[in-house]
């Protein structure tokens, strides 16, 4: 149920907002080709700014659209039959009779505590993106890069901050007053980016035989809001008359709902040696770590044990990361790797840190395919690494990643679909 209801909010929160995706989502076939990108393709540009001054084979005038949905589901396995066991054990506790106000007590308590524990890691992430980069490569002035974009997206985790306590009044059956020290928490944002690139080759300053050094550097405007909305197990499981599926509902209408947003600057940089058959390189995200707080839209229903162990902001720190890739003699196979050096936040909130691998075939003939396939180990947040791939045809490219490929309502996953075309001039 709560899959089924982030997928369809994701989504049309992205198409409502009317923009087009930002540096926090893989655009185009990155996906494929894995973070560090790849020199054939213009969205490489988003992940290294220092793609831009071009190579020592190839410059372009491009533009190009990516639009891709990412979810993740982490520790949802048979959470639908604990929550169905959780409904049945307090239908069956306050239809018991009880020798005494603490035996009740007592078993409410087990029961609560033991599905909260086992639930505790249920973690939920949907983002979907879109992104229309225009690039312009020149032989004497270097390459720019103009690009308008949009990520939006919704999260769900719980929050165990206490155990516990529950209160009972009679024991033929009990009635319960239940303090259960658990909240699920919704967080949703929305993020629109206008980004300014730009990169050029210092081969007149240190005159490298036979290779290319590429400098480069992106400016970003990020108008974005973050939204929390805490929904304490309280108010479910004292309030039974009330349905958990409309108060889901609402949680998620309430924290998609987006009023005020806040802007920053972000700047990346980039550095890139590119021989015939090499490539080595070192970019850095959001060096002047951009902050946006946090809005608590249900402030003043929301408990305040809950409102306390909410984040209050979230911080782009520096990402730093190293790429490398080597050429066949053709430069149609590519063979490539990247590593983070730093551990970062996603745009989610979840921890991030990358290593990756990626071979890759350019036809170089629009009637033939390109073809993609790799890996990317994840080392942070739920640690759920992917196996991704993709195909281009012409100027389509369909590129996906997984972390599984069994898929069902309770199975843990991580997925990622893109959609995107490219047109060089």
């Amino acid at each position: 149920m709560l899959k089924r209801k982030l997928l369809a909010v994701a989504v049309t929160g992205v198409i409502s907002s009317g923009a087009m995706a930002s540096s926090f989502h893989n655009q185009g076939s990155v996906l494929g080709y894995g973070d560090a990108g790849n020199n054939h393709t213009m969205f490489s540009n988003f992940k290294n700014p220092a793609f831009l001054a071009g190579d020592v084979t190839n410059r372009e005038v491009g533009l190009g659209m990516s639009l891709g949905i990412d979810a993740e589901f982490f520790g949802v396995s048979d959470v639908g039959d604990n929550f169905d066991t959780l409904q049945s054990e307090i239908e069956r506790i306050e239809s018991t009779t009880y020798g005494s106000v603490g035996d009740a007590e007592a078993d409410a308590e087990n029961v609560l505590n033991t599905f909260f524990k086992a639930n505790e890691n249920l973690s939920m992430a949907v983002k979907a993106s879109g992104s229309m980069p225009l690039v312009v490569q020149t032989t004497s002035f270097g390459g720019y890069m103009v690009a308008a974009s949009v990520t939006g997206g919704t999260t769900v985790n719980m929050i165990r901050y206490a155990d516990s306590n529950v209160t009972a009044v009679g024991t033929t059956p009990p009635v319960l007053t239940v303090a259960s020290g658990n909240a699920m928490v919704f967080s949703a944002f929305a993020m629109s980016e206008l980004s300014l690139g730009y990169s050029a080759d210092l081969n007149r300053f240190f005159k490298p035989q036979n290779a290319q050094i590429n400098a480069g550097i992106r400016f970003k405007s990020m108008t974005a809001q973050f939204n929390h909305y805490g929904l304490g197990f309280d108010n479910i499981l004292n309030n039974t008359a009330d349905d958990f599926g409309d108060q889901i509902s609402n949680g998620l209408e309430e924290v998609t709902t987006f009023e005020n947003t806040d802007t920053q600057m972000g700047v990346d940089l980039g550095l890139q040696y590119i021989a015939k058959n090499f490539l080595l390189g070192l970019s850095v995200e959001n060096v002047n770590s951009p902050t946006f707080n946090y809005n608590v839209v249900n402030a003043l229903s929301i408990a305040p044990e809950v409102s306390a162990v909410l984040t209050k902001d979230i911080t782009f720190e520096p990402k730093a990361r190293l790429e490398a890739a080597t050429y066949s003699q053709n430069r149609r196979w590519t063979f490539a790797g990247f590593a983070d050096l730093t551990k970062t936040l996603d745009i989610t909130g979840l921890e991030t840190q990358k290593a990756g691998v990626s071979a890759s075939y350019a036809s170089n003939r629009w009637f033939l395919p390109d073809l993609r396939v790799g890996y990317t180990k994840e080392a942070a947040g739920n640690k759920m690494s992917r196996m991704h791939g993709g195909v281009t045809l012409g100027f389509l490219s369909v590129d996906v990643a997984a972390n599984s490929f069994e898929f069902g309502e309770d199975v843990e996953n991580s997925l990622a679909a893109n959609v995107s075309v490219e047109f060089s001039f």
